[in-house]
């Protein structure tokens, strides 16, 4: 496998100005006819230029209306070379067979379902038609469509419609033309023909144009589509509200499909999504998952500026668009619903998976420098830290410099392929000129911000706390370090920004005091009132540094210190806190991501515990009062209460069992969750049951309303249900006939580790009401996939065998093998058996979608963490995977697994 790396970039040696492409579309096959308008670019050398193509088919190949003769070409393993090209502007066309109905791996063109679909991020262009097929090279593209007008009536490209009629001498064929007048890459072209239905709105945009909005689903959808839309239009009216950016073109289509392997992709004006992530209602999609459409419609549609008008210059900037675009839809969910719990919930999910992968033998950098399939880079590394970084400049240059650098950033590169280095550049000119305006912004160096796209790893900061009581002074020293990851044993200080408060003994705000000369050696600023009262910035952009508090009380006990709050950057605090201070911050600190988080310390450490096998019954006590409290608390939202009751994640869980004992068990880990469970349900039965009793009278009101109370019912059901009461189980099991998917699953994970008639009954009754809806079907099949108890290998394979499974759906794919490999006693089985029948369908599935089989590969990069007999039967297992034959994307991840051997 070639390596591809970052410092052998170079410009291509032409620009594309325009590009034709004609599809015709057949049931056996398709011949895609292709002309480039190519111009030299003046100080490219004379080498041969290079096309690169897979599975292609060259029927023909012209230079300007010519036949090329065979020796001014060369046909390659997957590339076409012009041996002597043009020295003036050029027509280079060329026409190919290839065969979609064929095409498993869902790259390039394919057909699933009768339905023609594109998917070309990042290299399924070169699947269509030979093309340099590089990001950097922006073209206006005129396409023109003709298919089969019974089998594909609707024929769909990027842009704007101009012209659809029937083709003469052809009967029952007939055709569409498409042209995109904004100059984009490769990767963001699509094509989509079938029979779909359509369900159409208008969206009038801030300068009056009327823009028409299409979404397009399989027959028997529409009536699913209606949240869409409204989300769609939702995010149009934000972004102009928020970032002064409006949509450029006449028309905007939505298209929903089965089978994809992403989420949805943002191709100019012909977003492509995931049937999951568009058809949806309050009966057939739980309220996170009605979130979830409105932020990736959202995520999609931002993209238009943030990734289409602005794109990447090379993959090697794929966070340049990926993390910018999710810092937006974040900030969009947040503006729209609970900015509290939206920042919840994205740490939750940064600890649970891109901390994880960063200790592990895939870490990567923000802007990786090699990489050899580009494919592994679609991670939470590139995308969550990559937002959250951007969120660290958000914090550091406040929102109005942050929204200069962001004018900066559009107006300098509108309709160019960009650079990471591109963007950072135009938000320190903003924080230059604040600066120079005398704005009230901590200084620190954009030289060494930039180690954070460069440095792969979580920064660490240990704090130490020294308390002078006679003084009342407050010193806490920090030091900043990053473990070394593959490739990177050195590491050297970023600027962190470390948001924190003190708590005094009567749950009141402390205010933050320095002293004069320290002041001036410690970049500080006073934060806006969202972050809670009293709280300071600070910037940690040393490996040491002190900071000193000063007139607080003498003689007294010492302040509660409230950090890290807001999450202000993607970094692990260690600082020794008593369980007395964290339950007092659980109790009263006023800034609601730092309360949360002490909860989420004191969680871990009694969990630790008891997987260890040992109970710490004053820790659990005072969880036993601090949840009391909460359930109690008047003035709390439910999703926040939700919250804040919320265990830790068993990956983030596995994280502190390794960084504490140097090893895992999972299962104990598991038990452990289980058992913690029990007595808290237990323990706050009358509380639990009068907050339950609250909250029946809310179950009905339509999303985004009664959501906390959903929520909170959720979590008083698992805990209801583990202490054993018969009434909660009954009518947990009673949801799934109920109207709201809310409830119906959050009855289903309560049962979910009860082996009981209630659950069995419960979990067949959802599979015969939803068997013939996939999308919601493939809940059912993670949820069997995950059964703790019985023989899961064997429940996987009966699973697989299903009637209802399709093997060709990516969703139905990750449903069964992902809910295996979360189901903690059967994946980490102690005879091995688990990770031998993962690593069998790993190789199996790799033949077909090698996309999503080096993604599920992943599961394997854990393998030293599991103590010495599940890690040499795991270990067994990577190396059975390895001897198959693999594809480039599963074996990169194969092998940097196995390096830790």
């Amino acid at each position: 496998m070639a390596t591809v790396r970052l410092a052998d970039y170079r410009p291509a040696p032409f620009t594309i100005e325009h590009t034709q492409l004609l599809f015709q579309l057949h049931a056996d096959h398709t011949v895609v006819d292709a002309a480039f308008q190519l111009v030299p670019a003046g100080a490219a050398e004379a080498a041969p230029w290079e096309f690169l193509g897979e599975q292609l088919e060259l029927l023909s190949i012209e230079l300007d209306g010519e036949l090329l003769a065979a020796e001014a070409y060369r046909l390659e393993p997957g590339k076409l070379v012009l041996l002597a090209p043009p020295e003036a502007a050029c027509c280079l066309r060329t026409r190919v067979k290839i065969q979609p109905q064929t095409n498993t791996s869902l790259e390039g063109l394919y057909v699933s379902g009768g339905l023609f679909t594109t998917q070309c991020e990042a290299e399924g262009f070169r699947r269509i038609t030979f093309h340099p097929d590089r990001p950097d090279l922006l073209s206006r593209f005129r396409v023109r469509i003709e298919a089969d007008q019974a089998s594909c009536p609707v024929l769909l490209s990027n842009g704007n419609c101009l012209e659809t009629g029937v083709i003469p001498g052809e009967p029952g064929r007939h055709y569409a033309v498409w042209d995109d007048p904004f100059p984009k890459p490769s990767y963001l072209f699509a094509l989509v023909a079938g029979a779909l239905e359509e369900v159409r709105d208008q969206f009038v945009t801030c300068s009056g144009r009327t823009v028409q909005l299409r979404i397009h689903v399989e027959p028997g959808d529409a009536p699913f589509t209606a949240h869409a839309m409204a989300s769609l239009k939702r995010s149009m009216a934000w972004d102009e509200r928020r970032y002064g950016l409006e949509y450029d073109l006449e028309e905007f289509n939505l298209v929903a499909v089965r089978h994809f392997n992403m989420g949805a992709m943002e191709n100019k004006s012909l977003n492509i999504f995931n049937s999951k992530l568009v058809l949806a209602d309050a009966e057939t999609a739980t309220d996170a998952e009605l979130e979830r459409i409105e932020s990736v419609i959202g995520h999609e549609y931002f993209h238009n500026w943030t990734g289409n008008r602005i794109t990447c210059r090379d993959w090697f900037q794929l966070s340049l668009k990926e993390g910018l675009t999710v810092f937006r839809d974040a900030s969009f969910t947040a503006d729209l619903h609970s900015p509290e719990v939206k920042r919840i919930d994205d740490v939750a999910l940064l600890r649970n998976t891109q901390f994880r992968e960063d200790a592990g033998p895939t870490a990567h950098p923000i802007q990786p420098d090699h990489y050899q399939a580009i494919d592994n880079f679609y991670t939470t590394t590139i995308y969550e830290k990559g937002s959250e970084v951007i969120r660290v400049l958000h914090t550091l240059l406040g929102e109005e410099t942050f929204m200069r650098g962001m004018a900066l950033y559009v107006s300098r590169h509108d309709g160019t392929a960009a650079t990471c280095q591109d963007f950072v550049q135009a938000m320190e000119d903003a924080a230059e000129q604040a600066w120079a305006a005398g704005a009230a912004l901590p200084r620190f160096d954009f030289q060494q911000f930039r180690r954070w796209y460069s440095q792969a790893g979580t920064p660490q900061l240990q704090i130490e706390r020294h308390w002078d009581g006679d003084a009342g002074t407050l010193r806490l020293s920090v030091r900043q370090s990053t473990p070394a990851t593959p490739g990177q044993p050195q590491k050297e200080p970023v600027v962190i920004p470390l948001v924190l408060g003190l708590v005094g003994q009567g749950g009141d705000p402390l205010p933050l005091q320095l002293p004069g000369e320290h002041a001036k050696d410690v970049a500080a600023a006073t934060l806006p009132a969202e972050w809670g009262s009293a709280s300071r910035l600070f910037v940690i952009d040393r490996a040491e540094q002190d900071l000193l508090f000063v007139g607080l009380e003498a003689h007294s006990h010492p302040p509660a210190v409230s950090l890290p709050r807001g999450f202000s950057a993607p970094v692990r605090v260690a600082m020794e806190r008593s369980s007395n201070e964290l339950l007092h911050l659980l109790a009263c600190d006023s800034e609601s991501f730092a309360r949360w988080d002490a909860g989420q310390v004191l969680l871990r450490q009694a969990l630790l515990e008891r997987a260890s096998g040992a109970i710490n019954d004053e820790l659990e006590e005072g969880l036993v009062a601090a949840f009391e409290r909460i359930l109690l608390e008047g003035d709390l939202g439910d999703s926040y209460r939700s919250a804040l009751m919320a265990f830790p994640g068993l990956p983030e869980l596995e994280d502190a069992a390794l960084a504490q004992n140097g090893t895992v068990d999972p299962p104990a880990l598991f038990e452990a969750v289980l058992a913690l469970r029990t007595r808290l349900g237990d323990e706050l039965q009358g509380p639990l049951e009068t907050v339950l009793a609250s909250c029946r009278n809310q179950w009905q009101q339509h999303w985004p309303e009664g959501v906390g109370d959903r929520d909170l019912t959720a979590t008083i059901w698992s805990w209801r249900v583990a202490a054993g009461d018969a009434g909660v189980r009954a009518e947990a099991a009673a949801a799934v006939s109920g109207p709201s998917m809310t409830l119906a699953r959050a009855g289903l994970r309560a049962l979910q580790s009860i082996d009981s008639p209630e659950r069995n009954a419960a979990l067949q009754a959802f599979h015969d009401r939803w068997q013939e809806k996939p999308v919601i079907l493939d809940a059912w099949f993670g949820l069997e996939a995950a059964t703790p108890f019985g023989d899961g290998v064997e429940r996987v394979r009966q699973l697989m065998d299903h009637p209802r499974f399709d093997p060709a759906a990516p969703n139905s794919l990750r449903a069964v093998l992902g809910g295996f490999a979360g189901n903690v006693s059967q994946f980490h089985a102690l005879d091995g058996s688990g990770y031998r029948f993962m690593a069998e369908q790993i190789s199996a599935l790799d033949q077909r979608n090698p996309i999503t089989a080096s993604r599920m590969a992943k599961v394997f990069s854990r393998w030293q963490s599991y103590g010495s007999l599940r890690s040499e039967r795991m270990l067994e297992a990577l190396k059975q995977l390895s001897a198959t034959p693999l594809s480039p994307n599963s074996r990169e991840v194969v092998d940097q697994c196995l390096q830790l051997a």
